[in-house]
Order: C-alpha cells, then sequence, then structure tokens
C-alpha cells in the first residue's frame, strides 16, 4: 500500500499536536457505490466492533467503535427526505397510490441510490498516526465490491480530508491559503483529478482576483480582515479548498453574518480538503496517500523562505503573458518532485 510520492524538498516538519497541544486528528468522509449502507455498516461493526444503528433505509450509523461514531447515508438529501417521509407510512390503513409508491421507493431506496447518487461514509476523527486503520477498512470495502469514481463517466465520487489545524492564527491560515493557491495545479495533476467531479461544481478553483490577493508576499491580514476577503472573492462554499469550516470554528458570527444563517457550513477546527478522487477500486490508493499529498500544503506552508521565494516566482510568472500553467507546473515539480505517474 503507498503510504507517500517520494521525498519533498522543503524544509519544514510537522506536528502530530493540534491548536490544543493533543494528538492532531483528521475526519475522512468517503463517497462510493455499489455495496448498500447496511452491508458497508456490518463491515465497519466486524472491523471496530460498536452498534448498528438504522434511522432510515438511507441514513445508518455504527455507534460506539473503537474509533468513535461512523455515519453512513445516501448522499441526496431529497431522496433522504423521501425515505424519511415514507417510513412513517407501515403498518397504516392508507392505499393512496402516492403513499403505495412513496412506501416502495422507501424500502429500496438504500440499494437504488447506488446507481444514481453516491452513498457517503463520514468517519470519526482518528489520530493522525492511526491512518493504517482507515486503509484497512478501505481494502475491505473493495474487497466487497464498493465502486469508485473510475466506474461509470458519471460517477463523481471524491474523498475530503480534514485534517485538524495546527493553530488558528491568522499568519497560520493565510500561510496555509498561500501554500494551497501556489500548489493547486501541481496536487490536481497528482490527484487526477476526474473530470466528472470537476463539473459538477462542488470544487471549484479559487478565482484569479483571489490568488493576486493573497499570492504577495505583503498580504498579512487579521483574521476578521482575511475571512472578509475570502467571502468577497468566495461566496460559495463549493472550493477545491473549502475554508469555511474552519473560519466558522475561529469566528462564526462573523461567517454567519457574511454566508447566512441558512448555508450549510459544519464548524469544526478543520481544513476541508475536497480536491482529490475517491479511488476505492484501485489496490495502490489509500487515504495515506492522498494525505501525504495534502501534507505538501502544510510543509510549504511552514518554510517561510520557500513559500516567499515562490510567491515571488509565481508573480513574475504572472507577468509573462505568454506563460502557460504548464509551466508553473513545472517550476513546482523541480521544488516539490514530479508525478509519480500512478
Amino acid at each position: 500500500m503507498k503510504s507517500g510520492d517520494g521525498p519533498i524538498v522543503v524544509n519544514a516538519v510537522a506536528t502530530d499536536l493540534n491548536f490544543e497541544n493533543e494528538p492532531r486528528c483528521i475526519g475522512v468522509e468517503i463517497e462510493y457505490a455499489g455495496l448498500p449502507l447496511d452491508q458497508a455498516a456490518q463491515i465497519v461493526r466486524d472491523m471496530f466492533g460498536g452498534e448498528i444503528v438504522q434511522t432510515t433505509n438511507a441514513l445508518f450509523a455504527v455507534k460506539d467503535t473503537s474509533l468513535g461514531d461512523f455515519k453512513l447515508e445516501l448522499d441526496a438529501l431529497p431522496l433522504q427526505k423521501v425515505a424519511e417521509n415514507t417510513s412513517t407510512l407501515e403498518g397504516k390503513d392508507d392505499k393512496d397510490l402516492l403513499d403505495e409508491v412513496g412506501l416502495h421507493l422507501g424500502k429500496v431506496i438504500g440499494s437504488f441510490g447506488a446507481k444514481i447518487v453516491p452513498f457517503e461514509m463520514v468517519l470519526p476523527p482518528v489520530p493522525i498516526s492511526e491512518l493504517s486503520k482507515l486503509d484497512e477498512l478501505i481494502d475491505k470495502l473493495r474487497d466487497a465490491g464498493a465502486l469508485d469514481t473510475k466506474d461509470t463517466f458519471y460517477s463523481a465520487f471524491g474523498l475530503h480530508l480534514n485534517p485538524e489545524a495546527v493553530a488558528l492564527d491568522a499568519d497560520y491560515l493565510v500561510r496555509h491559503l498561500k501554500s494551497y493557491l501556489l500548489l493547486s495545479p501541481w496536487l490536481k495533476k497528482r490527484h487526477k483529478v476526474d473530470l466528472t467531479r470537476r463539473l459538477t461544481g462542488f470544487i471549484e478553483p479559487f478565482p484569479k482576483s483571489y490568488k493576486e490577493l493573497v499570492l504577495d508576499n505583503s498580504y498579512a491580514p487579521e483574521r476578521s480582515q482575511l475571512i472578509a476577503d475570502y467571502h468577497t472573492h468566495n461566496p460559495s462554499r463549493n472550493r477545491e479548498l473549502d475554508m469555511l469550516p474552519l473560519f466558522s470554528f475561529v469566528d462564526e458570527d462573523q461567517v454567519r453574518g457574511l454566508y447566512g444563517s441558512e448555508e450549510k457550513i459544519n464548524k469544526r477546527p478543520t481544513f476541508h480538503y475536497r480536491l482529490p478522487n475517491c479511488e476505492l477500486a484501485n489496490p495502490d490508493w489509500s487515504i495515506s496517500l492522498e494525505f501525504s499529498r495534502w501534507h505538501t500544503v502544510e510543509q510549504l506552508a511552514g518554510d517561510t523562505d520557500m513559500l516567499a521565494n515562490l510567491i515571488e516566482q509565481w508573480r513574475r510568472f504572472q507577468e509573462n503573458l505568454l506563460s502557460f500553467e504548464s509551466e508553473w507546473l513545472e517550476i513546482l515539480n523541480a521544488v516539490m518532485g514530479k508525478d509519480d505517474g500512478r
């Protein structure tokens, strides 16, 4: 099982502790198809113990496992609502045709949904040092027949990583945004981001105007200004790197005031990295591999000299009207290492 992409030419050392000086954790969300929720829940229980709890045919949980609580659901809110509404009809005398159709749909939604929308498994936060346990789960899901984003042309299944922040101050957050904006083309190349996923609109790139604002060595806003600037250029949470859960954790009132109370933002002290594909069917693929790619962002963010140097190179690159993204990718390859060719 792969655990990384090879050497990286930066000098920062990662910490295993979070902003509260406790073991640093990561949350993971896996989108997949082909394996009904009840069977996936059984795999989780067999591996980690706990109790399977079924709320509807579209929503399961595995409670009190050795890692924490897992949630498994059909990743389509309208279909979840159908399952919730029809599950209450059983045992009633109403023979209305619509109720009968709804009841039938509610019963089969768990298996039918796999053909049209992804299932999602939300894993409990685990220490980054224990990622190998999640890789073992990936192997079990693959062996049981779970399908990934490569299965059909219309699949758009992703892996979301939610690594805890090491600090919450503005300098730390700005450095990570700068690092990500610089590395985004290199990361897309490494992840081989599926075209269908790009077309969904859920992993939109950051606009050029925001890159030009942030990728300046003089850009060092206070935290409130950082959040305001982010909103100005990113009024949506549908970004490759969604900063809103983390921003909401540090200042929920400001974020809600900007984005509104109805926007689905789950505050937590984590980055929300949405770029990786889910490649469950690939035996060389793992969560550890994808985390190692995200970790390059953290490493560059921690190497202030390298970060400043790359920003200057990026600005010179932008000034050349005849430059192409492939040329910037070559610059990044020289610093971060070439693609592993997987």
